[in-house]
């Protein structure tokens, strides 16, 4: 069967370098749906190949109980031809570094993740707040995403099985980095620190949407269109709002220094007053919504990153306020923004160079705009800028650097799309995508525009960007996945000090998903990326 599946995806990698390269490429009709449906596929690519197969941090290593509960939870008739499966070789992360060369480092077998690893020699081990935060925050949108009932399924459902134990594991691989940043990463004034002790503000409000995305979805009785829950958890919940609700404390009295953390403490500050436990706080934070929102709508920007940033910033003080000045002042905004648009070159004229975060920021901004912006903007020009800027920055730019042909790594249900809608015409598959043995496919960290072609100035992984983009783009799935809370009174206000403000270092006396010392013994699964699914005896050779 290996031999098959690897004879299989030589075929397919073959075929992938007939294809015409992108520089080369005529464009294909591509519209705003293509970009959507990349989105969701590259945000899946990047958090796969970060979490499953990278090696890019803590490894931990599985053990079969647990796994076992798991696959259990998601497939109720284990006999109706669809099951779950670990993969072999997976390496899952308590912690994930700051960043590192996505080359794979020995020769590609699909079967084996070990054969997926990055290089350890290239990592900079630095732990970082907004890396942690955004790979945490990317997991539990994720584990949403598999829990859609009518896309991946029900336990009793016979497709899907897969893509459920997927989501149980990313659920329990963010409850476990949680874990880690109140254990390794928390300082005396109530932040949380990079590993090299440095205090990133703006990771820190990044920080507080982890927190209370893990800890609300580990609190539903029912997942957003599904009709069950298997994350839930109450006391880990209840842990992890409180310590959103403690990181809130700390960060009560700061002023975001530039526009940047203006936004993302907008941002965190919506993510924390939708769940939070305490009614004061949460009315604090929505005052603070505001305030902020009245700096960006009264302030002035020289980029189409930082326009983006305010833009993001101001349509959640609208959707936070109702109050029309903040949509008001997001249009001006984008008038400006859609102004310096270079409709001949698809770039902007404000700057020719564009980080993997500078991505993230930017759509993020369009995104939101598409969906809340309403008759306040042009939706053409919206549109317009979204689907020509995607295209070009990137895809024709190489920012995505490879991705895994049709048939690898994704369910047979999801497969019946248009091929434009899984990669752009012209992209790589990992094993050809550059050096000796290739590249995953995954975000490189900068690409420049220099007037006439693009490139990739700098192909390395940048985790904290990476992870901010793929959530970015998943929100563009609002409909399945909302990136966008509202807020409204949580039921488990007064009760928040019934629980510990942090996690045991022990996992404590709870049940099974709580117990955090077993899930260091989750196995892994195929997410995505270069490989295909393999049944696999956890722990056997081969």
């Amino acid at each position: 069967m290996k031999q098959k599946f690897s004879i299989i995806f030589g075929m397919l990698a073959i075929l992938s370098l007939m294809v015409t390269p992108l520089a080369l490429a005529q464009s294909p009709a591509f519209d705003g749906t293509a970009a959507e449906e990349e989105g969701y596929w590259y945000s899946r690519y990047n958090l796969g190949n970060l979490v499953f197969r990278s090696g890019m941090g803590d490894v931990f290593m599985p053990e079969k109980a647990v796994v076992m509960q798991m696959i259990q939870a998601v497939d109720s008739n284990p006999d109706d031809g669809d099951t779950a499966a670990p993969s072999k070789n997976v390496a899952l992360l308590r912690s994930v570094f700051a960043s590192g060369d996505p080359h794979y480092i020995t020769k590609f077998n699909p079967d084996d993740f070990a054969t997926q690893r990055w290089d350890p020699a290239s990592f900079d081990t630095t732990v970082t707040t907004p890396a942690l935060a955004w790979t945490i925050t990317k997991e539990a949108e994720w584990s949403k995403q598999f829990h859609v009932d009518n896309h991946f399924g029900k336990a009793s459902d016979n497709f899907g099985a897969q893509w459920r134990f997927v989501g149980m594991i990313l659920n329990a691989e963010s409850k476990m980095q949680i874990q880690y940043a109140l254990q390794n990463l928390k300082t005396d004034q109530g932040l949380f620190a990079n590993s090299d002790g440095t205090v990133d503000y703006s990771g820190n409000w990044v920080m507080l949407i982890a927190l209370s995305d893990v800890g609300s979805v580990t609190m539903m009785d029912a997942v957003p269109h599904s009709d069950t829950n298997r994350y839930l958890d109450n006391n880990a919940s209840m842990m992890f709002l409180n310590a959103a609700d403690m990181l809130y404390t700390a960060l009560a009295s700061r002023q975001p220094a530039d526009t940047r953390e203006l936004s993302l403490a907008i941002q965190g500050l919506t993510w924390f007053a939708a769940h939070a436990t305490n009614a004061d706080h949460q009315a604090e934070a929505i005052t603070k919504i505001s305030q902020f929102g009245d700096q960006l709508a009264g302030a002035s920007f020289s980029t189409a990153t930082e326009k983006s940033a305010a833009i993001r910033g101001l349509v959640e003080a609208y959707r936070v306020s109702g109050d029309s000045k903040y949509l008001d002042a997001a249009a001006n905004t984008f008038n400006s923004l859609s102004g310096e648009y270079d409709t001949a070159n698809n770039v902007f004229s404000s700057q020719n160079t564009y980080t993997i975060d500078d991505i993230a920021t930017i759509f993020g901004a369009l995104n939101s705009l598409k969906i809340f912006g309403g008759s306040a903007v042009d939706q053409n020009t919206v549109q317009n800028i979204f689907t020509n800027f995607y295209e070009n920055a990137v895809n024709k730019s190489g920012l995505q650097m490879a991705a895994p042909p049709i048939p690898i790594a994704k369910g047979t249900f999801e497969q019946d799309e248009p091929p434009i809608f899984y990669s752009y015409p012209g992209m790589p598959a990992p094993p050809m995508a550059g050096g000796e043995f290739g590249v995953a496919p995954v975000f490189a960290t900068e690409v420049k525009f220099d007037g006439g072609n693009w490139s990739v100035t700098n192909a390395r992984f940048d985790t904290a960007g990476a992870m901010h983009a793929s959530n970015e783009f998943i929100w563009f799935h609002n409909d399945e996945v909302d990136g966008f809370p509202v807020i409204k009174e949580n039921a488990m206000m007064g009760n928040a000090m019934a629980a510990p403000a942090a996690l045991p270092v022990t996992g404590g006396e709870t049940s099974t998903p709580l117990n955090l010392h077993l899930l260091l013994a989750i196995a892994g699964v195929a997410l995505i990326g270069g490989g295909v699914l393999v049944k696999q005896t956890i722990g056997s050779k081969g």
